[in-house]
């Protein structure tokens, strides 16, 4: 039987945020993501939408007009509202230590989206300020709160005819950004899988990235990660694709699970190949599914509102949650490690130690990217 560890619960009891007073949430950017981020805090078990912050008059109109709740301009004015004890973020990249510190500074909890912090450095200034506040701080990899992807979890732990000798991710297509490149942009779905369904750390990364001619930014990139027991990662990410693919395979001995997100008209698939146990155990990888017409995986609740009903939980107990602090920092720290092997050139690195300070312990000074740079 398998050797991985079991990881953390990805989900609290069915029904346990609703048993809990509902946590007020602000949203901070009203934009494609920001919006989705607020529609599900308007519907989640355990949250109440309390405000949008975006500095566009039209975003925040849009925002008043479908949810009647109160819109600013600059997250000082939500924060001035004391219902308010979350702060979700949705702004561009560079932009997330700054909003963070200034949320957890006025003691709201914490959930940023993807990529949480662009270094390490500023990752471990968040946790800091966070557990030094006793807040809660997560970062938004949806796919951990994906169904299939929690069925694979639990797959890999209970029933997998022995260890995976390699995962291989590819997430390719989708929109180009202007504010990080698309080991940033996309990386941290992946490497925040990897990490959840091999539950141990990584001890190497080499990365070779791509720009397409006139592109500012890395257009391609592939990653090969060393896991501490010798399992193998490769991730291959690039925006310019026909058409989206997002798709999964782990391969053992005698045996692979292959996971394509989307990919019959809308529906998942999961599927073994190799020994099949009984059909109890089989029956893990589409628990919590319905079966699609062609199919596929599909009628799972939606992972971004599980996110929140998971946070809102967080700042109820205390207790993190599964992209909490630890899993925040693992894979800014592989994503850094990624991103300096790329600039010289695909040579394997050691990503730096997460280290992560006692409760209590006093928080450094946020710093920006330029501030940081300009001490060296």
């Amino acid at each position: 039987m398998t050797a991985i560890a079991a990881t953390a619960e990805v989900l609290p009891a069915e029904g346990a945020a609703a048993s809990c007073a509902p946590v007020g949430l602000v949203i901070v950017g009203h934009g494609r993501w920001g919006a989705n981020h607020a529609r599900a805090a308007a519907t989640a078990r355990g949250t109440v939408l309390k405000g949008v912050v975006d500095p566009r008059p039209a975003a925040r109109e849009a925002a008043r007009q479908r949810y009647g709740v109160r819109t600013s301009a600059s997250l000082s004015q939500a924060l001035s509202d004391s219902s308010v004890e979350a702060v979700v973020i949705a702004t561009p990249a560079a932009t997330h230590t700054e909003v963070v510190s200034e949320a957890l500074r006025s003691g709201r909890h914490v959930l940023v989206e993807k990529p949480a912090a662009m270094n390490l450095a500023e990752a471990q200034m968040m946790a800091a300020e966070a557990d030094a506040r006793g807040l809660q701080l997560s970062a938004g990899h949806t796919f951990l709160y994906t169904q299939p992807v929690r069925n694979l979890a639990r797959w890999l732990r209970e029933a997998a005819p022995s260890t995976p000798w390699l995962v291989r991710s590819e997430r390719l297509g989708g929109r180009r950004r202007t504010d990080c490149d698309v080991l940033w942009n996309f990386g941290p779905h992946d490497v925040s899988v990897l990490l959840h369904l091999l539950a141990e750390p990584v001890v190497e990364v080499t990365a070779r990235g791509h720009r397409f001619p006139g592109g500012r930014h890395l257009d391609g990139v592939t990653l090969d990660l060393g896991f501490a027991s010798g399992v193998r990662g490769e991730v291959y990410l690039g925006w310019r694709h026909p058409g989206a693919k997002r798709s999964l395979r782990v391969l053992g001995e005698d045996w692979a699970v292959k996971y394509r997100h989307g990919h019959l008209d809308g529906e998942d698939t999961l599927t073994q190949t190799g020994p099949q146990g009984p059909k109890e155990i089989d029956r893990l990888l589409a628990d919590g599914c319905r079966p699609g017409e062609r199919g596929g995986l599909r009628g799972y609740r939606e992972p971004l509102i599980l996110q929140l009903e998971e946070f809102a939980l967080a700042c109820r107990t205390g207790k993190p949650t599964v992209s909490g602090p630890e899993h925040l920092l693992a894979v800014t720290s592989v994503l850094e490690a990624a991103a300096r092997s790329a600039e010289l050139g695909g040579r394997a690195l050691v990503p730096e130690p997460v280290v992560r300070p006692r409760t209590g312990e006093s928080a450094a000074p946020f710093q920006s990217a330029g501030q940081a740079l300009a001490q060296h």
